[in-house]
């Protein structure tokens, strides 16, 4: 299973030219030319991923699919955070979300969530969720502690979790103007690229919009950080993988210690 600045370096391979004599007694020097030594091939410079360019970020649609397919029949634990806050003057709130998801294949994975939302009077709500599905039988872990449980094995045609990236990344990844830089990270070749001036569906003006991502050559998107400002609101959104191709799947704690609803 399978789930960076570097500048190529041209080797020249040069040779001096070589003279022969013909006879010990011959009065004339014969010079023989040497023939051309062959220049070591130039390392060829690595394509971006699909949809990127070195000047940015040219096609969101093509980087989004090739970044489903990158996680197409691999593991991995995906990350996410979203955060909002108000900021108007009468109406001040916030909501955080944390959420970590582990795939070790479409029918066996872990979600668990965490929404904290602060209301304006300053009174602290927290929701929790966590499913769990081992490929016979599905569980969901409601706030109030009880448990749900469908048996018989659930099926996806594909890993719905790459989906739900990909989404984000078509929602807010179209952006005006963008950049692209190679960098390394841990010996490996990545893709950073940064923008600007982005939309969103939203009947609100955005204002200091802005997005970062960290993409590995074949297209997986190792990090998307976006934020963005409007009248009343400031949104900040970020996932990330870790433990890409490492990643298994452990029956969670809450299982045996919660309440069956059924």
């Amino acid at each position: 299973m399978r789930w960076l600045s570097t500048v190529a370096v041209v080797v020249l391979l040069l040779t001096a030219g070589c003279n022969a004599f013909v006879g010990a007694d011959a009065t004339d020097r014969a010079t023989v030319t040497p023939a051309p030594v062959p220049t070591a091939a130039e390392p060829a410079t690595p394509d971006p991923p699909p949809g990127v360019t070195t000047d940015g970020l040219e096609n969101v649609a093509l980087l989004s699919a090739a970044h489903r397919q990158a996680l197409n029949g691999t593991t991995y634990t995906l990350n996410e955070r979203y955060s909002e806050f108000s900021t108007g003057r009468n109406d001040s709130r916030s909501i955080r979300r944390a959420e970590t998801i582990a795939v070790e294949s479409p029918t066996r994975y872990r979600d668990e969530m965490v929404r904290v939302t602060t209301d304006p009077n300053g009174t602290v709500k927290r929701y929790e969720q966590a499913t769990y599905a081992d490929g016979t039988s599905w569980y969901e872990r409601r706030d109030n502690g009880t448990v749900e449980r469908q048996r018989g094995e659930v099926r996806f045609s594909r890993d719905k979790y790459a989906y739900r990236t990909a989404f984000y990344l078509n929602r807010y990844a179209v952006v005006n103007q963008s950049s692209t830089t190679v960098v390394a990270r841990n010996g490996s070749r990545f893709y950073r690229i940064r923008g600007s001036g982005g939309e969103i569906p939203t009947t609100e003006r955005v204002a200091e919009f802005r997005i970062e991502l960290l993409v590995e050559p074949d297209g997986l998107v190792r990090r998307f950080d976006v934020q963005y400002r409007t009248e009343d609101r400031f949104v900040t959104y970020s996932f990330w993988y870790e433990d890409v191709g490492e990643t298994t799947v452990e029956r969670p704690a809450w299982l045996d210690e919660s309440t069956p609803a059924n």
